[in-house]
């Protein structure tokens, strides 16, 4: 097995060897000049080698903490380089009582066309809800009902909401998952979809209760 031995001045030596097994002659060839800060020597699959900026699978894009009041809450999402999201809201505080709706940036604006269909289900301390929250053709998502308002007794509101953005090839949607208290003080598990009743690709939410605002609270978004 032949080694190339890359000799320090103190003596030490870094080593280049062959793999175990080698079924064939094969030939790398290295790049004419160094990358970029943060970039990957990639091959293209006929052993030419080069830098690149390593194509992204999973960001966190970090933690947006609710300072004041507010009636709407907007996020944007990165749709140049991820496609799918992941957004954990913890600890909305509504002002009063409430259904938690939203709204998708659909072309560059929050958009109010009817183009919704949201399927939503509660589930609480006796069994389900008889009734089936949203339907088609609605100019707003409907997320939860009957939402707690802030009464001091920790009715407050988290969610897992999953995105998948779209791209000219299916109709995006939003799968989410929410545990809260209600205005009559159960606590609730809602869980349904948001869809987008076209191929536009969604590039941002806006979540927002139905009276009131939300006081306080926090928002984490992770692209994939």
């Amino acid at each position: 097995m032949s080694e190339l031995n890359l000799t320090h001045s103190n003596g030490n030596k870094v080593k280049l060897t062959t793999p175990d097994t080698l079924a064939a002659n094969k030939t790398f060839k290295l790049p004419g000049a160094d990358g970029s800060s943060g970039q990957s020597l990639v091959t293209d699959g006929s052993g030419a080698l080069s830098f690149a900026t390593p194509t992204p699978t999973f960001k966190n894009f970090g933690t947006t903490t609710i300072s004041s009041s507010q009636s709407e809450v907007d996020i944007d999402f990165d749709v140049t380089n991820y496609s799918n999201f992941k957004l954990m809201l913890e600890g909305w505080n509504p002002s009063a009582d409430c259904n938690m709706y939203c709204r998708y940036k659909i072309g560059g604006s929050v958009s109010t066309a009817s183009n919704y269909a949201s399927l939503t289900i509660k589930k609480y301390a006796g069994g389900f809800d008889s009734n089936e929250y949203g339907g088609s053709n609605q100019n707003y998502g409907y997320m939860s009902h009957n939402v707690g308002g802030n009464d001091g007794n920790y009715e407050v509101y988290n969610a897992q909401l999953e995105i998948m953005t779209g791209s000219g090839t299916g109709m995006p949607f939003m799968n989410h998952n929410t545990f809260y208290k209600d205005a009559a003080g159960a606590y609730v598990h809602n869980m349904g979809i948001v869809g987008w009743q076209n191929f536009n690709q969604i590039q941002g939410i806006r979540i927002y209760p139905s009276t009131g605002n939300i006081t306080a609270g926090k928002y984490t978004l992770y692209g994939f």
